[in-house]
């Protein structure tokens, strides 16, 4: 394999030069030497020395993306559409800027914050916590840290978030179905506390029906088990027994809408006749199910070119500004909701 010496010699440059091309230090060099450089680099094929990057002092070029997203034994973190789309959507946003995706699972946020603190990572982005571990995982780590969809209502310590205008999405679907008619909406979610943004989505739904005139309490919630046998047997039962009352059923995500209309055309019903659902985020099943879903659009892949974005600003200027990010949503009518008695509102 050709050296460094070898290459400063043919692209007329210092080895010290070839040494910060390399290793991504690119602020103090002319752009005519780094062309030159990078020309001689895709010449002879160099490939760079990872295993040498990070036992060195320099950065490692490596952003970890941690998930501590709830799943079952038969379950893999990346099933979940979203979480497979907003993973995909970092990972090209990380290229794209000369960085490596490092990705890690774990649901004992201790054992996230152990992985963090062994490897030589420049960066981390997590996903699935709460904001009291994002306080405490930050706290534990040297590296800026950046979340993506943690509720830090009332959280005083300094954090950088990349979430979404949840309330409103939920709000507005509310009123969409409203305007069809529905007047018994039932939100269902895994996650159901006040620290996670699907609540966000309910409490939503909730003044929406509180300013059309129409009852919204704890009833309108059915929290749902993360374990899908269980959770299928919980739908079902909750079919048989007519959605307590139910005409729509608005699902915190469309992964979870759409695993429960399949399960209800398992069963012989009809949607959107028998029942109407709706879901939120958008994924590009929502339009290739059948019927096709009713829900609340959000950029995934712009989601996560923020989060990057955000990131590498603080490895790169080496100051952590607060910052809190809510992208916009936008409600997408499609045919799983009927209208049974439009209203105008």
């Amino acid at each position: 394999m050709i050296t460094i010496k070898q290459m400063a010699e043919l692209a007329g440059v210092s080895p010290t030069t070839v040494s910060n091309v390399l290793h991504g230090r690119y602020n103090k060099i002319s752009k005519d030497k780094l062309n030159r450089v990078q020309q001689v680099i895709e010449q002879s094929n160099y490939v760079s020395n990872m295993g040498g990057r990070l036992l060195g002092n320099y950065g490692s070029k490596i952003i970890a993306v941690i998930m501590a997203y709830h799943t079952n034994e038969d379950q893999f973190p990346l099933d979940d559409p979203f979480a497979g789309a907003i993973v995909g959507a970092i990972e090209q946003e990380i290229t794209e800027n000369g960085y490596f995706l490092m990705l890690y699972h774990n649901e004992d946020v201790d054992e996230c914050t152990n992985m963090a603190r062994a490897w030589n990572v420049e960066g981390i982005i997590l996903l699935g916590f709460t904001a009291g571990q994002y306080v405490n995982f930050k706290s534990k780590v040297e590296v800026p840290v950046v979340a993506i969809d943690t509720s830090f209502h009332g959280i005083k310590s300094k954090f950088i978030n990349i979430g979404l205008q949840d309330y409103e999405g939920g709000r507005d679907l509310t009123k969409y179905l409203l305007q069809c008619g529905h007047q018994k909406i039932s939100f269902l979610s895994l996650d159901l506390q006040e620290n996670y943004i699907d609540m966000q989505r309910g409490l939503g739904m909730c003044d929406a029906l509180k300013q059309a005139g129409l009852p919204a309490d704890s009833s309108c919630f059915v929290p749902l088990d993360v374990d899908s046998r269980k959770r299928h047997a919980f739908l079902s039962a909750f079919a048989t027994d007519g959605f307590r009352g139910s005409t729509v059923l608005f699902f915190s995500s469309d992964h979870l809408a759409i695993e429960a209309m399949n399960l209800f055309l398992d069963m012989g019903l009809q949607i959107p006749k028998d029942i109407s659902i709706a879901g939120f985020d958008d994924i590009h099943f929502a339009s290739q199910c059948r019927p096709k879903l009713t829900t609340v659009r959000q950029n995934i892949a712009e989601k996560g070119r923020e989060a990057v974005h955000a990131l590498i600003e603080v490895i790169v200027t080496k100051e952590f500004r607060q910052k809190n990010i809510s992208l916009p949503t936008e409600v997408v009518v499609r045919d799983s909701v009927a209208v049974i008695n439009p209203l105008d509102l």
